[in-house]
């Protein structure tokens, strides 16, 4: 199982090195017509072990389209978006359009986990946020095209937006990013080796957020349920948060996380089996 999943990690770094490569042909054609690659997807199936147990039966439909160029109204603009978006993203785009439509967001200070191409982070920034897109070195260049083109869009449209990037592995210093008022992630919890990382590096930002004099920190992640594994993510988030649905749309669920602190924001040790494999 480990192996499959770090085939799966490797195999999204691709599509990404794939979609900065369609963003460079892009500029090259000199947007005259449609280039070639837009008419492609990253989308191929899935065959998570849900899906092949038959108990997931809707991860291969429509909804679930991640064409390299996708055009998206969010918080009242058409966005393009260069390098696809997971169906996790747009569900958590139209969550918080509906959240924030009274303006509580407006500069409040947000740190996306695993920002992908960034739709739900810039989306975010055009509800007011100062938003922070965190991800490894590799996607950094497709997230700093999409928000300089969206950035450029939004001021045309009189619209505020402060959106910057921070290269961030999970689980390493969080120097930079806190403290902060919202935390966000979407579709992150495919990965078992990539879990516990996860988790630490939501519970610090949340934790040291708190203790730099942040009356409350609100922590969105939305899943899709793939393999028996992500029960993990669960376990370890229950040991500082209390956790409810605060939406869901399909096989979609977006869980909202409010820190108890039981756990002394410290993660209890791996089993021995997670220890060797990770």
């Amino acid at each position: 199982e480990i192996s499959e999943n770090r085939e799966r990690s490797q195999q999204k770094q691709k599509c990404i090195m794939e979609a900065k490569e369609a963003s460079n042909s892009r500029s090259s054609e000199g947007g005259a017509g449609e280039p070639e690659w837009a008419k492609q997807s990253l989308r191929k199936r899935c065959e998570c072990e849900l899906c092949l147990s038959g108990v997931a039966t809707t991860h291969n439909d429509s909804s679930h389209d991640q064409s390299l160029d996708q055009k998206l109204s969010v918080a009242g603009l058409e966005l393009r978006i260069i390098g696809g978006t997971t169906k996790c993203a747009r569900v958590m785009v139209k969550f918080f359009e509906d959240l924030y439509k009274d303006g509580s967001l407006k500069n409040k200070k947000v740190v996306e986990v695993g920002s992908g191409t960034g739709l739900v982070g810039m989306c975010l920034g055009l509800l007011g946020g100062h938003v922070t897109l965190t991800d490894q070195s590799y996607v950094m260049e497709v997230l700093e095209y999409n928000i300089q083109n969206i950035g450029k869009q939004a001021k045309d449209n009189k619209k505020d937006f402060v959106v910057t990037t921070k290269e961030h592995v999970w689980g390493t210093d969080i120097k930079g990013l806190v403290p902060c008022d919202v935390v966000i992630g979407s579709d992150l919890i495919f990965a078992h080796e990539g879990i516990r990382p996860l988790v630490t590096s939501v519970t610090q930002m949340v934790k040291t957020s708190l203790e730099a004099g942040k009356q409350h920190v609100d922590c969105y992640i939305a899943v899709i349920r793939r393999f028996k594994w992500e029960e993990s993510f669960f376990k370890l988030m229950d040991e500082n948060f209390e956790c409810k649905k605060a939406a869901e749309d399909g096989d979609i669920v977006i869980y909202q996380y409010t820190w108890h602190g039981k756990g002394g924001g410290k993660l209890s040790a791996p089993p021995k089996e997670e220890a060797k494999n990770t």
